[in-house]
């Protein structure tokens, strides 16, 4: 519903927290060193109300802050679904081929020069704006949003990259934007299945984040894309590593090494290395012991309940 070369996405539960916020996406999508393939400026997700343990993990520090900024160093961050200025450039196919819509006054470089009252823009505005307008249209499929998953931020940057987009991670001080969370476990455990679902249906989707990712992206931004695309099928190792020491110790059997055994410092380095770097990186990023904590329950009941059953 507009001709602007720079759109924002945003939650209809989100607002702006900082009035800067636009000119800081500006100062990189007019940075002419970068503005060919630069396709969209991600700021990360932040919230409102969120209680001092926040008991149902609903801040997602690594998929909002942690991992964003390790993808800067690649072709930049995916798509969060807010918080998101996107050049309207990119919404038409890749930096190099240009994709046009149906309707010409639909084109990414389309200038209006009639009031926004006038008859012609008003039916063509209600007409995008009907239930039918993507019906045999390239929109959905190659241009705008892409449809086919119930996670269509990350499917519709996954593509962007695909074509050969890069994307900027902002992360300034003061948030960008605040938001609120879900209210009950009911609500974060539906949230998740609704997104382990839709992650799904790309990874088996013939634009498959191991296939198809790799080759168009390379092979770290490909398994990077697939950590979140099968993020669904850590059901199964959570599930063997709930069950699998009470089973053992129903049945008196030992699992894991003894002190006096020389494997034991193995484990132990493993164990203390992977979950002293899960809390260091979680603390860096402005969090405490106390929400690592509840981050660390809420990772298990998910695995054991919408992961499990999508």
């Amino acid at each position: 519903m507009t001709n602007a070369p720079v759109i924002l996405t945003l939650d209809c539960d989100m607002y702006s927290n900082d009035p800067t916020t636009p000119l800081r996406a500006l100062c990189y999508i007019l940075d002419p060193d970068m503005q060919s393939n630069l396709g969209y400026v991600q700021f990360p997700q932040e919230y409102h109300g969120l209680n001092k343990s926040d008991i149902y993990a609903c801040e997602h520090k690594r998929l909002f802050k942690v991992h964003p900024i390790g993808y800067d160093g690649l072709s930049g961050p995916n798509y969060l679904g807010t918080g998101c200025f996107f050049r309207r450039r990119a919404l038409y196919g890749g930096p190099s081929t240009l994709i046009l819509p149906e309707i010409d006054g639909l084109s990414p470089d389309c200038v209006v020069n009639q009031p926004l009252t006038a008859p012609s823009v008003l039916e063509l505005a209600h007409h995008v704006a009907g239930c039918n307008y993507e019906n045999q249209t390239k929109w959905g499929s190659k241009i705008g949003l892409r449809y086919g998953s119930l996670v269509e931020d990350y499917y519709t940057g996954y593509r962007m990259k695909c074509e050969g987009w890069r994307s900027i991670f902002c992360y300034p001080e003061t948030a960008a934007f605040l938001g609120d969370v879900p209210f009950n476990l009911l609500d974060v455990l539906s949230q998740n299945k609704r997104w382990a679902i839709g992650l799904l249906e790309v990874a088996f989707s013939r634009y498959s984040t191991i296939t198809f990712g790799v080759k168009s992206m390379g092979l770290f931004m490909g398994l990077g894309y697939s950590y979140y695309a099968f993020w669904a099928i850590l059901t199964i190792p959570i599930t063997t590593y709930c069950l699998l020491p009470q089973l053992a110790l129903l049945n008196e059997l030992s699992i894991f090494p003894k002190v006096s055994d020389p494997w034991f410092l193995l484990y132990m380095f493993l164990f203390l290395g992977a979950y002293g770097q899960d809390l260091l990186e979680f603390v860096v990023h402005g969090g405490t012991i106390q929400r690592w904590w509840s981050d660390q329950r809420m990772w298990i009941m998910r695995g054991l309940s919408c992961y499990a059953f999508d």
